[in-house]
């Protein structure tokens, strides 16, 4: 299995011996074999020729591009061939309020579904969840016969009420949740919580850019959030099952330093220390599996699945739409 491989140092990528070496400015050189690869994600400032990206294209390998903080800047899709039948089908899907609903009251009920199996499973370990989860049951049940904006309050109530959850969860710990914040992050938790999303992101974009679908053209998310939004429609669906789930373990197992965060001012973000030690976790994480209809998936399988599920809706190869939801 091809594995995602995170470059921290800063240096040169090259091409040699049809594979790759990362080159830093002491001439330290570190090779990457070529044929392990499936995604490459630079946190440190990379240098790049077309000698190299040739080779990229020639493997079907992205590179992504991240920030000291983070924030994805921006990739190398490798030439695609894409299906100009998909491009139309999708714009009409979009534009069909029936249909553009179904694949939108989808995902947004999944989501809340896999926040509500979260809460349940806590539940299960005597935190007083109970309350929340009837609330958020409630609202799942406002969700038939709204339009996507009222969907979209409707998903802003239940996410509040899940996250106000979290400090109940974390009554005893040493890091508290407080509220979501983000653009910065205010707290501990908050930049786990950023920084998992944009692993996530990152990991929807590759499959994406690899699948039939155009990541400009989404069905939940406002096009005019971002150019490129159908990886938020569809990373909605894992955060609480991937990132939230896995952010709440590390903390209640007291796996968490303080040597692992920046602190500015009113910010706080992960440091190299800390970038290390989450990803490191979360690659871990990726690689369990769980079983969907007598098939078992790793989770990095299940993020390659959902995209595959809404392509094959989109191009009418499958008669419905249905993405995951958690059970416990």
């Amino acid at each position: 299995m091809k594995k995602v491989i995170y470059l921290y140092k800063s240096g040169q990528l090259l091409c040699k011996d049809y594979s790759l070496i990362l080159k830093d400015k002491k001439d330290y050189v570190s090779y990457i074999p070529i044929e392990q690869i499936d995604t490459l994600i630079c946190f440190g400032e990379i240098s790049i020729n077309k000698r190299t990206l040739s080779l990229l294209n020639k493997h079907n390998i992205v590179i992504l591009f991240f920030n000291f903080y983070g924030q994805y800047i921006g990739r190398f899709t490798p030439k695609q061939y894409l299906d100009g039948k998909i491009l139309i089908n999708q714009i009409h899907i979009f534009e069909n309020e029936t249909i553009r609903y179904h694949i939108a009251r989808t995902m947004i009920i999944s989501s809340l579904k896999n926040c509500l199996a979260l809460l349940k499973y806590y539940n299960k370990k005597q935190f007083p969840l109970l309350d929340n989860i009837i609330e958020i049951e409630s609202i799942i049940k406002e969700c038939n016969n709204k339009s996507v904006t009222e969907l979209l309050l409707l998903e802003a109530q239940a996410k509040k009420i899940y996250f106000n959850s979290f400090d109940i969860i974390l009554e005893k710990e040493k890091y508290h949740f407080i509220k979501r914040t983000k653009n910065p992050p205010l707290n501990e938790i908050n930049a786990l919580l950023s920084y998992g999303y944009s692993l996530l992101y990152a990991n929807y974009i590759s499959v994406i850019d690899r699948s039939r679908l155009y990541s400009q053209i989404s069905f939940v998310h406002s096009l005019t959030k971002c150019s490129e939004s159908l990886q938020f429609d569809l990373a909605d669906i894992l955060k609480p099952v991937l990132v939230d789930r896995l952010v709440l373990s590390l903390c209640r197992h007291k796996l968490l330093k303080d040597e692992y965060f920046d602190y500015k001012s009113d910010r706080c973000y992960l440091n190299k220390e800390g970038v290390k030690f989450f990803v490191e976790k979360y690659e871990n994480y990726l690689l369990k599996t769980i079983k969907i209809n007598n098939k078992y998936y790793s989770y990095r399988n299940l993020i390659s699945r959902e995209v595959h599920l809404l392509s094959n809706y989109i191009a009418n190869e499958s008669n419905d739409y249905k993405s995951y939801i958690m059970k416990w």
